[in-house]
């Protein structure tokens, strides 16, 4: 029998399942359990939920792989909580605040369409990074066109590559589109997470082998998608968010359906997401975290400052709910009382300790002048009409249903969908959601190019992750963009040992009419019978074409 093991680490749980490969949704989950997340020690909790899970024997041996959705970036982004980095800018510097802890710059220039204006220099880099070596653990490289060719920036990689041992990124590896301060943040960020991702995998493949679990290890991203260990530890920034991605692509699994808004409720928040075709709805700019723009591919989210352990505190006539979280009385917390401890309260959720959290609801009715009750039916009312308000209504406009998941989602949501009408999905298995999606993510690499006008009015540029190419012909400018996405694409999937199952492309084209610009999009499935669609240039005008973009994606399985 073959397996999957599915780890979430969310703010107050880490939650672990076990699925059989051969089955689908609900029927595939074999055992499942939780433990609480140990934030100091993320690898602690990990290590706690897997043993409570009490595996045996044939299911340790027969795991084929372990899916990890994790907080590690996220958090570590947001407490800035780095390793010390350096950047080497090539050229003129971004305007706007920084991420690196050191930065150096060194010569070097091109135009917007690629073309080299100033040389990078050997000796001025090999100078710049011994000035900034010493102090950092990480380096990240960036310069300003190189997403229209990357030469420069992949120049000043090899230099520092072959000068030092120091783990380096560049710019265009993190992004293909303009937008240079965010780009070169991303890279920073990403080169300040290498190290910390390193020692989280090394503990936590060292509690496995502990556990005679010795599966490949592979990783959610913000996107939905999953990574293998080896591609996480180049790329450790695309993992941020990646809990609410897990949680929509859980979802999915457990309800079988394909449009859905998911409404994922922890301990501090609620992440609302949209499904779409059971893909994941993506934030066009990428993800705001901890003051930095990144352009990461991540889920388009909400979020609501109301979770399992928001103070709820009454001050007169009102009741203020979040977005603090605090510790619940139920757990030993002194702070005040949450949702958490109204549900021990009401017995209908009572995991930890009931008569502490029944003991402060007497207290504060008490000073309210109210029975204990009357005190938290109101406090219960008042959660209750929060969730429909922030979440519930806005939710409905989308006419899609509402899936709630999250420990305390039965007992919250059925509460308000007793109150008021609303179209509601509660899944089986509702509390691990994530876990599940962990498990049942599968892989999908992108790669991207553009295709604009060539300098001085003539032909055509392709602009690719991998370098610039020339062409008089559009369609032949087309079709080398989708080839060689589509080449890099299926290499990043080859790259972690797999095959991909499917290949997507599309391109967009741009271009002017009456004034205005204007959009056209192509979308098929690329198969050995048509490797590319035709390009039909129906603006034959070149005053008109503004640009083609293409993207490709080569997607592996998928267990959903």
């Amino acid at each position: 029998m073959a397996y999957v093991i599915g780890i979430d680490t969310g703010g107050t749980y880490t939650d672990t399942v076990l699925l059989k490969t051969e089955k689908r949704g609900p029927e595939a989950i074999v055992k499942r359990a939780k433990a609480l997340t140990t934030h100091d020690c993320l690898e602690e909790g990990i290590k706690n939920s897997l043993k409570a899970l009490n595996l045996n024997s044939s299911e340790a041996d027969g795991a084929e792989r372990i899916v990890l959705s994790t907080t590690l970036a996220t958090n570590a982004i947001v407490e800035r909580k780095l390793c010390s980095t350096g950047l080497i800018i090539v050229g003129d510097a971004p305007r706007g605040q920084l991420a690196a802890d050191y930065t150096e710059q060194v010569p070097g220039k091109m135009n917007i369409k690629g073309r080299v204006l100033v040389n990078v220099s050997r000796e001025a880099t090999l100078k710049a990074l011994e000035r900034i070596a010493p102090h950092v653990e990480a380096l990240a490289v960036s310069g300003g066109a190189s997403v229209r060719n990357p030469a420069q920036e992949k120049q000043v990689r090899e230099i520092i590559r072959e000068s030092s041992s120091l783990p380096v990124i560049c710019g265009h590896e993190m992004a293909s589109s303009l937008g240079y301060l965010e780009r070169t943040n991303t890279a920073v960020v990403n080169a300040g997470l290498l190290p910390i991702i390193d020692r989280f995998m090394a503990a936590v493949k060292k509690s496995l082998k502990a556990m005679g679990i010795q599966a490949p290890i592979f990783v959610v991203k913000g996107d939905g998608s999953i990574a293998t260990e080896e591609f996480i530890r180049e790329k450790p920034v695309e993992t941020a968010l990646s809990g609410p991605a897990a949680s929509m692509i859980g979802t999915i699994s457990l309800t079988g359906l394909e449009n859905i808004t998911v409404s994922d409720m922890g301990g501090t928040t609620t992440d609302i997401g949209i499904v779409r075709n059971r893909r994941v709805e993506l934030s066009e700019k990428g993800a705001d975290i901890g003051g930095w723009s990144l352009r990461i591919k991540s889920a388009r989210l909400r979020t609501i400052g109301l979770g399992g352990d928001s103070a709820v505190i009454k001050r007169g006539e009102n009741i203020k709910i979040g977005p603090e979280r605090v510790l619940p009385v139920c757990r030993g917390g002194e702070a005040g009382l949450t949702p958490t401890d109204i549900l021990h309260c009401t017995g209908e959720f009572t995991r930890w300790d009931r008569e502490l959290s029944l003991d402060a609801a007497g207290r504060e009715a008490a000073a309210a002048g109210m029975e204990t009750a009357e005190y938290v039916g109101l406090l219960e009312e008042a959660v209750a009409g929060k969730i429909y308000r922030e979440i519930i209504e806005p939710c409905s406009r989308t006419g899609l249903p509402v899936c709630a998941i999250g420990a305390p989602a039965e007992a919250w949501y059925g509460k308000v969908k007793d109150k008021y009408e609303f179209d509601l999905k509660i899944p089986r298995y509702y509390e691990v959601a994530n876990a599940v999606g962990a498990a049942a993510a599968g892989i999908c690499q992108v790669s991207e190019a553009v295709v604009r006008k060539g300098e001085e009015g003539r032909g055509y540029l392709v602009h690719t992750e991998e370098g610039r190419y020339f062409f008089a012909d559009i369609k032949e400018a087309v079709e080398k963009g989708i080839s060689v996405s589509k080449e890099r694409a299926e290499g990043l999937v080859r790259k972690q040992k797999l095959e991909p199952d499917r290949i997507e492309a599309e391109y967009t084209e741009a271009y002017m009419e009456d004034g205005r610009l204007r959009h056209r999009k192509t979308e098929w499935v690329i198969t050995e019978e048509s490797k590319e669609a035709v390009y039909e240039n129906t603006e034959d005008d070149f005053d008109k074409f503004v640009e083609i973009r293409i993207k490709v994606r080569a997607i592996g399985k998928s267990f959903v």
